[in-house]
């Protein structure tokens, strides 16, 4: 039972029926007892009346077989088969109606209200006597007429509820057809759409229960509508970006293919591997970013940062050397939550890109320590280099795609940055640009919630994080 329009219908059709049906069940309680009330002051009014009627010498003389006779237009009146008798001192019947039984309709002569059997039928009596005692009236009345009312009384109130319930379904079904109307237009609306329309859907005329699911359902198609032309873009600059490094690899294939000598083809073949070197970063970060993009926020695991620090930093040991660069640590014990795998590629592009503007013989500082930032708690992650620096205007705009900051020396691919601001998005937190080592360079940091903190060393007390981080350690 998946229909909305049947779960409906029976959900209230029972409730309506189960309603109904305690309703009656009260009403023939109550109205038994009203009715027998009603029996009771009818049986003692009649035979008060009777009794005040008859003159005292009523009885005396034996019964008359003569009786008047009604009108032939109204000699077709049975009457309510009420029966009557008048005993002058319990012994002799002194007046009885027609219909009335010969026998004593309640036999004990007792004063008062009683049920007895009568030619083997159920008779509800009520029998009075005079002050003397002389004369007792006793009026009588089958129940079978009570429980005919009491029955003809259900038949009908039964037999409205269930029109009452037929027309109530037809209405049920009619108006959630109605409502529902605007919601099967909007669906075929939708199957006829090609799978890359986004469009909104129009919530005019939906009811206003349907409405906020819509939404939900916009807003889902808004984001599959931005992410497409995320995805869109980043192919356009991947392709971009791929075509000119592969065209410059194809030339320097060609030249060292048609050297005459072995310098000049050597020289070529290292221009050809720098290109592939820079390729393959190329893809690296291109595949790092669409991976970023399409995981979702999970709950992160305890990362201890000063260790990812550390394994990232000995990757880039070789490529320090080769430039006569230092790589220096300012590290201490420190837990987050985050994603492991995310922030070595954040720490691996922000090393990178230290190193890769850094000129030979200067040095890149990464430190990572525990302190008070406001009013609260934070590991400030920095990396820190005496480079060129970026100038102050273009802070902002170095952490977009495949931007370049122009006149900087060094060639990147301007992904680095962005993948970095992407992760820092990810751990809820934002990527702070500043001014690097010995007044010059470039310092970026992002501060982080700390999961838990190991006590610093007895040697280095508890400190404000630093905006300039000291030597720790060196390779």
């Amino acid at each position: 039972m998946k229909s909305l329009r049947v779960r409906l219908l029976v959900v209230l059709l029972s409730t309506m029926l189960l309603f109904w049906g305690v309703w009656i069940g009260c009403q023939v309680v109550q109205m038994g007892r009203h009715q027998t009330g009603q029996w009771d002051a009818m049986l003692r009014d009649i035979a008060t009346q009777i009794l005040l009627t008859l003159p005292a010498d009523a009885g005396s003389q034996p019964i008359s077989k003569a009786r008047f006779r009604l009108p032939p237009q109204a000699d077709d009146y049975h009457g309510d088969k009420v029966s009557f008798q008048a005993w002058r001192h319990r012994q002799r019947l002194a007046l009885q109606s027609p219909g009335a039984p010969d026998l004593p309709i309640k036999p004990d002569f007792r004063d008062g209200f009683d049920e007895v059997e009568v030619a083997g039928e159920t008779w509800r009596v009520y029998a009075v006597s005079d002050a003397t005692g002389t004369l007792q009236i006793q009026v009588g009345k089958p129940k079978t007429l009570l429980m005919a009312d009491l029955r003809r009384w259900a038949k009908i109130s039964l037999s409205s509820a269930l029109l009452v319930l037929v027309l109530l379904k037809a209405a049920i079904w009619g108006v959630v057809h109605w409502s529902f109307r605007p919601v099967a237009a909007a669906q075929r609306a939708l199957s006829r759409r090609s799978p890359l329309d986004l469009e909104p859907l129009p919530t005019q005329g939906l009811p206003l229960e349907v409405q906020p699911l819509v939404a939900s359902f916009n807003r889902l198609l808004s984001q599959l509508d931005t992410a497409l032309q995320a995805e869109k873009r980043f192919i356009a600059d991947a392709a971009h970006e791929l075509r000119t490094p592969l065209a410059a690899l194809l030339a320097h294939a060609q030249l060292a293919a048609s050297a005459d000598k072995p310098q000049e083809a050597k020289a070529s073949l290292l221009k050809l591997i720098a290109g592939v070197e820079r390729s393959t970063r190329l893809s690296e970060q291109l595949l790092d970013l669409a991976r970023i993009d399409a995981s979702q926020p999970r709950r992160g695991e305890p990362v201890e940062l000063y260790e990812t620090i550390e394994l990232i930093a000995r990757d880039f040991e070789v490529v320090a050397q080769q430039k006569q660069q230092r790589i220096v640590l300012d590290v201490e014990p420190c837990v987050i939550s985050g994603h492991v795998d995310a922030l070595g590629i954040l720490l691996r592009n922000l090393i990178d890109n230290a190193l890769r503007y850094t000129p030979p013989g200067g040095r890149c500082v990464v430190s990572c320590r525990c302190g008070p930032e406001g009013s609260q708690q934070a590991v400030r992650l920095m990396v820190a280099d005496n480079g060129p620096g970026v100038p102050p205007q273009e802070h902002e705009r170095i952490f977009d795609r495949f931007y370049r900051v122009p006149g900087v020396g060094g060639r990147g691919s301007g992904i680095g940055l962005s993948l970095v601001s992407r992760i820092a998005q990810l751990h809820g937190t934002c990527v702070q640009v500043g001014e690097g080592l010995d007044g010059r360079g470039l310092a970026v940091w992002l501060d982080f919630e700390p999961l838990s903190a190991l006590p610093p060393p007895a040697a280095q007390p508890a400190a404000a994080l630093p905006r300039t981080p000291r030597a720790a350690e060196a390779f």
